[in-house]
Formats: C-alpha cells, sequence, structure tokens
C-alpha cells in the first residue's frame, strides 16, 4: 500500500512537472523574441497570434515592436496569400463580374480570408482590379499601431511598405506615388531605392511617363546633391543646349524623337559601345529621358554634369489648385466664392488677426449653417485645411466629395476628429493643420501638423453631402463653435 502511495505521489509530481513544463514553454513561446523569430521564418499567422497575446501585457517600448511587426506580418501575410491564390485572383477581378468563375473564385478567396481574419483578429480583404485582383490588409493593425505610437519612427518603415505593395498593383503610379512619400520624408533612408526603382522603370519601359509631380523631380535632384559618387547620381546629367535633337537611335542618321530644353534634367538609360565623331568631336551616344517623358539619344557633347544651382527650380512653397485664406468676401457672412448651404447665413462671419480674416461658425440650438464651393478633383488628392474648435457640438469642419458615393466627411469635438466615422482623440480646441490626402481611389489618409496618424481610409455615402465639390462649416441642429483659417486643395 505504501508503494502504491509512492507510485502515485511520483506519477503526480511528474505529471505536475509536464504541465509546469507545458505551461512555460507556452508562456515563452508568446514572448516578444519568440515571435519575431516566427515572423522571420515566414510563420505570419502564428507570429500574429503570438503577438496578439503579449500586446496588452507588454511595456510601452515592447508594445511599439508588438504593434510594429504585427503590421509587418499582416502586410506579408497579404503578400503571401496572393502568391497563393493568384489564380483565382486572376478570375476574380471587374471584367468578369456576374460570370460563373468569377463568383467561385470570390467565394473562395473570402472563404480563406474569413478563416484567417478570425484566427489573427485581422482585416484582410479582397481588393477588385481590372487585370489581377489584390489581398490587402484594411489597416485595422496600422491605425491601432498610430493611435498607441503616433510619432514613432517606425511608421515611415511601414509607410514605404504600403508605396512598395501600391505599385506593385498599379506600377503606373511609381512617379506619383514617390513624390507623395518623398513629401512627408525628404530625409528618408529609403529615398536611394525608390530613385533606383524610378531609373530601372524609366529603362525598362518602352515609352517613358512624364515626371508631372514638381516633387518627384525635386526628389531625384535632391538625391544627386546628397550622394553625388552614387551609380544612380552618375547617370544623371543636364542639357548643355536649348533644343537639342533626341533620336530613336544612335548617330545623326537617327529620326528625330524630341528636342532637349536648356539645362533641363537627363536620366542616363543607355550608352553606345563605341565613340563616334561628330563634328569636331569624338564622344559616346547617350539614350536619356527627361522628366517630362521624352526619351532619345543625345551626342554626349551637348551634356553636362548636374549642378542643382543652374537649375530653375520652382518655388519650394507648394502650388495649390485652390487656396482660400478668406481674405475676399462678397458681404459679411458670405466668403467670395463660396455660396450658404440650406440655413442661417448669420451664423458665419469672420474676426480680424492682423492681416488675417478668420472664418468663424458660430451657430445655436437648433439652427442649420454651412458653406459650399463646387470645386473638386479626381480622387486623387491632397485637401489641408487650418482650424479649431471653440466650444458646443462636434462640426463638420469639411466635407470633400471628388466622386459619387466618395466623400470623405472631417469633423471636430472637444477632444476628438471623427473622418468617415475613424475616430482619434485629440485635442483640438488649439490650432492645427489638417490634411486629408487619397493615396489611390479607394482609400485616403489622414495627417495632423505633418504627422500621419490614420490610413487606409475609405470613402463613404452620405446624402448631406451628395453634390460632388468642397463644404465648410457644416452644422445641422446643434449649437458649436469654431473657425478656420484656410482651405488648401489639389
Amino acid at each position: 500500500m505504501i508503494l502504491k502511495k509512492s507510485a502515485l505521489i511520483t506519477i503526480a509530481l511528474i505529471l505536475a512537472g509536464v504541465i509546469f513544463l507545458i505551461i512555460f514553454l507556452s508562456i515563452k513561446d508568446d514572448d516578444l523574441e519568440s515571435s519575431i523569430k516566427k515572423y522571420e521564418k515566414g510563420n505570419y499567422v502564428s507570429a500574429i497570434t503570438a503577438l496578439n497575446n503579449i500586446k496588452e501585457s507588454s511595456s510601452y517600448e515592447d508594445g511599439e515592436k508588438i504593434f510594429y511587426y504585427r503590421c509587418r506580418a499582416i502586410n506579408d501575410l497579404a503578400e503571401e496569400l496572393e502568391n497563393k491564390y493568384s489564380k483565382y485572383l486572376k478570375t476574380a477581378i471587374i471584367e468578369k463580374r456576374n460570370t460563373a468563375d468569377y463568383t467561385k473564385a470570390r467565394k473562395k478567396i473570402e472563404e480563406k480570408l474569413t478563416a484567417i481574419n478570425k484566427k489573427i483578429n485581422g482585416d484582410l480583404q479582397l481588393a477588385e482590379a481590372t487585370k489581377l485582383s489584390r489581398i490587402i490588409q484594411g489597416g485595422k493593425f496600422y491605425n491601432e499601431f498610430l493611435s498607441n505610437y503616433r510619432g514613432s519612427h517606425f511608421i515611415e518603415d511601414l509607410d514605404f511598405m504600403e508605396f512598395k505593395s501600391g505599385i506593385k498593383s498599379e506600377p503606373e503610379k511609381l512617379f506619383h506615388s514617390a513624390g507623395k512619400f518623398y513629401s512627408h520624408y525628404p530625409d528618408s533612408s529609403y529615398i536611394p531605392k525608390i530613385v533606383s526603382m524610378i531609373f530601372e522603370s524609366m529603362h525598362q519601359g518602352e515609352t517613358v511617363q512624364a515626371i508631372t509631380d514638381s516633387k518627384t523631380g525635386e526628389m531625384i535632384i535632391s538625391f544627386a546633391a546628397r550622394y553625388p559618387t552614387s551609380q544612380e547620381a552618375s547617370r544623371i546629367y543636364m542639357s548643355d543646349g536649348d533644343s537639342v535633337n533626341l533620336r530613336d537611335s544612335p548617330g545623326l542618321t537617327g529620326n528625330l524623337a524630341g528636342k532637349t530644353i536648356k539645362n533641363e534634367v537627363l536620366i542616363q538609360l543607355e550608352k553606345s559601345m563605341d565613340t563616334m565623331q561628330v563634328g569636331d568631336t569624338r564622344d559616346y551616344w547617350y539614350r536619356v529621358a527627361t522628366l517630362r517623358g521624352v526619351k532619345g539619344w543625345i551626342f554626349g557633347k551637348f551634356l553636362k554634369p548636374l549642378d542643382p544651382d543652374l537649375l530653375n527650380k520652382e518655388s519650394k512653397e507648394e502650388t495649390w489648385a485652390m487656396e482660400d485664406n478668406f481674405d475676399s468676401w462678397s458681404d459679411s457672412n458670405t466668403p467670395e466664392n463660396w455660396m450658404h448651404t440650406e440655413g442661417e447665413k448669420s451664423f458665419i462671419s469672420f474676426r480680424k488677426d492682423g492681416d488675417k480674416k478668420i472664418l468663424v461658425l458660430n451657430a445655436t440650438e437648433g439652427s442649420k449653417a454651412g458653406l459650399f464651393n463646387r470645386f473638386t478633383r479626381p480622387r486623387e488628392f491632397r485637401l489641408k485645411i487650418k482650424a479649431r474648435f471653440v466650444s458646443g457640438s462636434p462640426v463638420v469642419i469639411t466635407a470633400f466629395s471628388p466622386g459619387k458615393n466618395s466623400t470623405y466627411i472631417l469633423s471636430l469635438g472637444n477632444d476628438s476628429i471623427n473622418l468617415n466615422g475613424r475616430i482619434i482623440p485629440f485635442n483640438t480646441t488649439n490650432w492645427h493643420e489638417y490634411e486629408i490626402f487619397s493615396e489611390n481611389q479607394n482609400f485616403a489618409s489622414l495627417s495632423i501638423d505633418g504627422q500621419i496618424v490614420s490610413g487606409r481610409i475609405p470613402p463613404i455615402q452620405d446624402d448631406r453631402f451628395s453634390q460632388q465639390g468642397t463644404y465648410l462649416m457644416n452644422t445641422e441642429g446643434k449649437a458649436t463653435v469654431c473657425e478656420l483659417e484656410f482651405i488648401k486643395i489639389k
């Protein structure tokens, strides 16, 4: 009997040790270091699950890495799933809607995404396109990171990942997206990579897209000045003559492909194997592309090294398609170029602040007020507005409708911002610059004083703002006071 009791005690101790070991290993398995290792091995679902388990009990410093790696893991998981289900993504495209194959492919993808989202508490979704649909993350992890770690140095890294993901599906937007990234991160360590991507795109393309975004051209010039010994910088020249011929093949017998402008930037795509004699000069021929989108061969005599000081730089001040500081008024209640929406004109006025005229909304309970301008832009836009909330109920400081059912509504309350239902706690009673900018036709981002605070915000439909255009200071039935200094759109 004693032996039996001893045996039972031994077995119990062994079982307790095994249970303790299992618990210990499970806890250890979910620490930050092991979670990152899972991510680095490509076990994205397992990594996200582990990170979710420890994010609430971590320190602030560890928490920043946890939220960051969740973002990286879900981005990489989306790319992995795109590769795995490419067959279905080629079928679940816009052109094949209302076909049996489309329905079958979409169902297959959505079933898989639903199962994965349940495991990781994520928001992976199907984004339809014309040639190849995509699997994207809806921005949940990204926005949770921003709300908890605003100002983190990891945000730039995540935005670069988003940049690469975006041009993978829409390579024709490389130049435009590069300019947008440079606008937010002019000193980014990723700029050399982006410039290299632009050069490679120019070299491979049959035609060269014009760089109409001045920020992209500015980025290339700034890069060359900053990294003069880089391989890319050595391929950047300036035209040493006005109206120099560009030809479709090296040599004077080539057909005319275009002409240069004096001192314009030229990017070398190729170089002839041998030198040629033209007049009294022997030099190579260079195949170049201008930032205007013109491509052709030019004789080396007409090239000179890039000298940023010789360039006719555009003003560093941004050019906006619409810029209103409310310095002109049709009457004391109506800023010039604006019309009143349904409601009382008297609730809108201005106050003087030095040379400025500040737009003021002072609405009473039960009143309606607001302004409207027919100005709008395509769905890719930037809207910047400087405002402050004074008191009362939340107010729509601007609603921007670039297209049907694609409205962005920015509201300010006493202690929060609301953009299309995305609520962000914030002290709105001080003056701040709010910027809404679209990254593509499906989403927009919000920055405050130059710092991105929320991304991947989809447009919404709102019958109050169904007419395409720009709305300001709209309130319906609530007492509220707010002020606005300017609005800019491009």
